[in-house]
């Protein structure tokens, strides 16, 4: 009897755990269909859903922790906190820089606004004809400088365009203009100035010469930024057509025609239609989008998009922010601004197939913003605010190689070979009244070793 007893118990203890093995390989997932952890996005980062579709956790985790204000240096557009930590993928051959020589090259600093208080110099334009820049006094402080206003910081001023005169220092005008002005956008041809109000949705030109309004478009939204194809008088404009404080619904441009002033099509694209590019010998437009990074093409003669991609999916989720671009015509390559933290820096794409090449870094991983390409000289001028400088990148090596000193938390900058000027837009602080930097373009040449033109 006891031998049985023994035979039983041997026999459920054999059965339990078989049983247990059961239950384990049928509820366990097989370890080839694990995503590798090195592929998987921060738990503070949303992952693309092209990628990986969040877990459960992340989702609770997303919707419990939003974060304000968004599109900053710490939240992205969509209001998650940006990690600081950076495990997407990363470019080769473009290692950041701790150190660039920084020179002053100031030859006046004009305080902009026409004696008035105000703060917030953001968008420039140059008329090569004149030489004379016209800048978009906002009134806020952006960038995540002291006084910005997403940070708590209060608007001084604004509502104005400024006209200057870089060669001898002194501001022409300072005029009212539409609310919240950021891009100017000078048609020398034509005689105007074109400005974006993103605080009441309108268009305002402006006479160069003396800056009196011509006209007001009300083209709704938040417009920020236009392109403007000179031979057909026509307009991309982002942001515009419906207004919202999210940025997932300023997703609308507009295309106007500048010589009947009417707009011609609103139609969809990606949220946050920021910075513009221009193929001018092509009648093509191309603009960049906050919201997911998206890089839109308009054939502008028969108002269509033809193209969109998006290049940052080359470097992972983490890069972001995307609000600024410019275009290098002789070698067909676009940059494209990331704002990001954790990952800083411009993306150089192929226009043709709107695919990243690779990434420029700016020493000490600082953010750039307002943009200008020197064709003639293969350089590149970024306003990098948390600097107080404008970065220099040589565009045959990518490479960040000189700051120049500028004024407070520069927004943009703009560049005239010809008279061998350039102009940064410096917001200010709470306490410093905004004002433009004009540098001598033939210090940073000599600097570089570049055989100038005019330059003694």
């Amino acid at each position: 009897m006891k031998k049985y007893l023994i035979l039983l118990i041997s026999l459920i203890l054999a059965c339990s755990q078989g049983s247990s093995e059961n239950l384990v390989t049928t509820t366990m997932a097989p370890t080839t269909t694990m995503a590798p952890t090195t592929t998987m996005a921060p738990t503070t980062t949303m992952a693309p859903t092209t990628t990986m579709a969040p877990t459960n956790n992340q989702k609770k985790q997303n919707e419990n922790e939003k974060c304000e204000p968004v599109n900053t240096a710490t939240c992205d557009p969509q209001g998650n906190p940006i990690s600081q930590e950076n495990n997407s993928p990363q470019p080769q051959g473009n290692v950041n820089q701790t150190k660039v020589e920084n020179i002053n090259a100031t030859l006046n600093t004009i305080i902009l606004g026409g004696g008035k208080n105000v703060r917030g110099a953001e968008g420039i334009s140059l008329d090569s004809t004149t030489g004379y820049m016209y800048i978009g006094l906002n009134g806020s402080i952006i960038s995540g400088c002291e006084g910005d206003v997403g940070l708590g910081g209060e608007p001084i001023g604004g509502g104005e365009l400024s006209a200057i005169n870089p060669t001898n220092g002194v501001e022409i005008f300072s005029v009212k203009t539409g609310g919240s002005p950021i891009w100017p956008t000078v048609d020398s041809t034509r005689g105007i100035v074109y400005v974006m109000g993103s605080g009441d949705g309108t268009v305002t030109t402006h006479n160069l010469e003396n800056g009196a309004i011509i006209n007001t478009i009300n083209i709704g939204g938040k417009p920020h930024q236009g392109g403007l194809d000179f031979s057909t008088g026509k307009m991309v404009i982002g942001n515009t057509f419906k207004s919202s404080e999210d940025i997932n619904q300023q997703k609308y441009s507009s295309i106007l025609n500048v010589d009947t002033l009417e707009i011609e099509k609103n139609f969809e694209s990606s949220p946050g239609a920021h910075g513009m590019a221009v193929d001018q010998e092509n009648d093509l437009i191309y603009f960049s989008s906050v919201g997911d990074g998206q890089i839109t093409v308009v054939d502008i003669k028969t108002n269509q998009v033809i193209k969109t991609g998006i290049p940052k999916q080359k470097y992972g989720s983490e890069f972001g922010g995307n609000n600024m671009l410019t275009r290098q015509s002789k070698t067909g390559r676009l940059f494209q601004a990331n704002t990001q933290s954790s990952a800083t820096g411009l993306i150089v794409i192929e226009e043709n197939n709107l695919e990243a090449i690779e990434v420029i870094r700016f020493a000490n991983n600082k953010i750039p913003w307002g943009l200008w390409v020197d064709e003639t000289y293969d350089l590149l001028f970024a306003a990098l605010p948390n600097a107080n400088a404008i970065g220099v990148v040589d565009l045959q090596s990518l490479t960040h190689v000189l700051n120049i000193q500028v004024g407070e938390c520069p927004y943009a900058v703009s560049i005239d070979t010809e008279r061998k000027v350039g102009v940064s837009t410096n917001q200010g602080t709470p306490s410093i009244n905004t004002s433009a930097t004009v540098f001598d373009l033939c210090k940073v040449y000599k600097k570089l070793g570049k055989q100038a033109d005019g330059c003694s």
